[in-house]
């Protein structure tokens, strides 16, 4: 018997079933070796994070700091850095850095207009040789008290001691001061005090003493103005060493911090007086290097009196100046 044709064709045609078998087969090795894989490069991935060196936390230091901040004082024992958990200001220690929040320039009155000479009519001066110039000179202050003793000090008037004036003799300062009553008083006390090394404390301290005992005889209402002792000529500060300018620049930063602790208004008369270097302008000096010379060295000082005014509506405003109705 002869095969048919139907048959025939049907061994020649591959059969649908078988290929689409395959196709499963090979789909679910591939999608084995890709889970593989993946699964191969976790492992490998946590083996080198395992094999990482831990992270290095230094304790006790902070390294890389290359000196400490100023307000931090040593630092640490070796100086390498700061110990951890002080870092911010600390309490300041012999030997270690000063800041100074608020110095002389701050509490030095500054330029305020400019006052007739009349605004020194109601005002006194009290001081030694250099302010006995003011009436040597003839230095016109519109009829001030001149209360200028040759070689006194704060303590002599703190002290209630008898003092020499020029012209009315011996007298006690605060008794004048009290008896005038003036509005103002202009203090200018140092020169003769701080001629040596190590004056400074005894000075200071008789000082403050002067100013309680000028505050109670004078009132509240009297303007106490504390002057700077101004600087000197460098062969005068060669010759007193207790003037040299480095000296009285630390003086002159304490007293205005005690000017300022009594309701005292501080003038910085270096402002005017000195030059570049700290010492008294030449062209200001007297031939002995520390006193003032009669014209420029006193029109200096008066200037800078005449434009340093605690303000007040009622002063005497020169035309012109910034405060003049």
């Amino acid at each position: 018997m002869g095969i048919s044709q139907d048959y025939r064709s049907s061994r020649r045609r591959p059969r649908q079933g078988s290929i689409y078998k395959k196709l499963r087969v090979a789909g679910c090795i591939a999608g084995i070796l890709v889970v593989s894989l993946a699964i191969t490069a976790i492992l490998e991935g946590g083996q080198a994070q395992e094999a990482a060196p831990p992270v290095y936390t230094p304790s006790g230091v902070v390294e890389g700091i290359l000196a400490p901040l100023p307000m931090q004082g040593g630092g640490s024992s070796s100086g390498s850095g700061v110990e951890a958990g002080v870092f911010g200001p600390v309490q300041q220690t012999a030997g270690g850095y000063s800041v100074l929040a608020y110095d002389s320039s701050v509490i030095r009155q500054p330029a305020c207009g400019q006052v007739d000479l009349s605004y020194f009519a109601d005002a006194a001066f009290l001081g030694d040789s250099l302010t006995v110039g003011f009436e040597d000179y003839s230095i016109n202050l519109s009829g001030a008290l001149i209360c200028g003793y040759i070689g006194v000090g704060p303590d002599a008037i703190a002290n209630r001691s008898a003092v020499t004036h020029p012209t009315r003799g011996q007298e006690v300062a605060l008794d004048v001061l009290a008896a005038a009553q003036p509005k103002k008083l202009y203090i200018l006390l140092g020169t003769n005090t701080l001629t040596t090394v190590g004056a400074e404390e005894k000075f200071l301290a008789y000082y403050g003493m002067m100013l309680d005992e000028l505050r109670a005889a004078l009132g509240e209402d009297c303007v106490i103005y504390v002057q700077s002792i101004p600087p000197v000529r460098p062969e005068a500060a060669a010759e007193k060493p207790g003037l040299a300018s480095d000296r009285l620049r630390a003086v002159n930063e304490q007293l205005a911090q005690l000017a300022d602790s009594k309701g005292c208004v501080y003038l910085d008369l270096w402002e005017t007086l000195a030059d570049a270097q700290g010492n008294l302008k030449e062209v200001c000096a007297a031939p002995d290097g520390v006193h003032l010379s009669a014209g420029n060295g006193y029109g200096a000082w008066v200037n800078y009196l005449r434009s340093h005014t605690l303000y007040s509506a009622d002063s005497p405003w020169t035309a012109g100046s910034d405060y003049a109705k």
